[in-house]
């Protein structure tokens, strides 16, 4: 996982809230902390900003 690269939630995060946005697409922004990502959800008017573990993430594939 690179800054820029686009993100998914995996399909167990670890804090019940994130399940409300399974379906939801975020690019990496930077990487705060050792284990942390920020993120920003794509779509959002005005952005919507995270910083959550890395452990929750997984990288969209993009061929299909």
């Amino acid at each position: 996982m690179k800054t820029g690269d686009l993100v998914k939630l995996v399909i167990e995060p670890q804090v019940d809230w994130m399940f409300n946005y399974l379906e939801e697409t975020f690019q990496v922004l930077d990487f705060p902390t050792e284990n942390g990502v920020e993120l920003k959800m794509i779509g959002t008017v005005p952005d919507w900003i995270w910083i959550i573990g890395k452990d929750n993430l997984e990288l969209v594939d993009e061929k299909g």
